[in-house]
């Protein structure tokens, strides 16, 4: 299929890119034209994730990346730079798993895990990622956030508390920086179907799983659960050179969940 954004000699870096959204918009990128540093803990699923990539596989790499550890993210981005000789875009999607408990219930390890990969990861990740753009003119950063990070879900808690301020940092970040021409947005995704969804339906009986889409399809407008692909259109969008005038902005993919 013929690629809608031309990303010729362009680079992008994502996180969280071994599957789902992060995945998804990676061969988005390589159907662009861009090379690709695809970064996720798990070696294994970096290495289907670059085997699942169709088209100029000789433009992407894989690093293995815990993006709460500065050192990390410091290799992360040195590799683009090392690799492709410039940064473009990234793409911060790293989120850590969460229990669905209620608050008081929450186990504090998880809190911690949470708060060091989804906010203060996303914060090492755009720190690095600006330095790096900043001495070649600028470039585009997307932070994953959530329709959490807009309202609210029972038993997310502390899960919608780190996109809340996901897209608090990322409103502030886009304004410190738009005058060196870093334009910096989010993408607030609501039920997509990623292996991080079936992952946390693991011990599910058929019934209950049945049950679990059933009841999204009458909540969401829309009457399905998104997929990863229409998150990473939006992904892409906001790095091209058609919402150059896109700002600051959450942009929601939720089908209608939060209207």
């Amino acid at each position: 299929m013929k690629a809608r954004y031309d990303f010729s000699g362009k680079v992008a870096v994502i996180t969280g890119g071994t599957d789902g959204i992060g995945l998804a918009a990676a061969q988005a990128f390589v159907d662009g034209g861009a090379s690709v540093v695809i970064a996720g803990r798990n070696v294994e699923r970096g290495q289907r994730a670059l085997d699942s990539i169709t088209g100029a596989r000789e433009k992407v790499r894989f690093i293995s990346t815990d993006v709460s550890q500065p050192d990390n993210v410091t290799k992360m981005v040195d590799l683009c730079l090392s690799e492709f000789g410039r940064l473009d875009f990234g793409v911060n999607n790293a989120a850590a798993e969460f229990p669905l408990v209620p608050m008081t219930e929450i186990p504090l390890e998880s809190v911690d895990r949470s708060i060091d990969t989804d906010l203060r990861g996303t914060w090492l990740c755009m720190k690095a990622e600006i330095e790096a753009m900043l001495k070649t003119g600028g470039g585009a950063i997307v932070n994953v956030s959530s329709v959490n990070g807009m309202a609210a879900s029972p038993k997310a808690s502390i899960y919608s508390a780190t996109k809340h301020g996901v897209n608090g940092l990322t409103a502030a970040a886009a304004r410190e920086y738009i005058g060196q021409g870093i334009r910096i947005n989010t993408v607030c995704p609501g039920a997509i179907e990623t292996p991080r969804r079936q992952r946390r339906l693991t011990g599910f009986t058929p019934e209950q799983v049945e049950a679990h889409y059933a009841d999204l399809a009458t909540r969401v407008p829309a009457g399905r659960v998104g997929l990863s692909e229409e998150v990473a259109a939006g992904i892409v969008w906001l790095c091209s050179d058609e919402s150059t005038y896109v700002v600051g902005h959450h942009l929601v993919i939720d089908g209608g969940l939060n209207a």
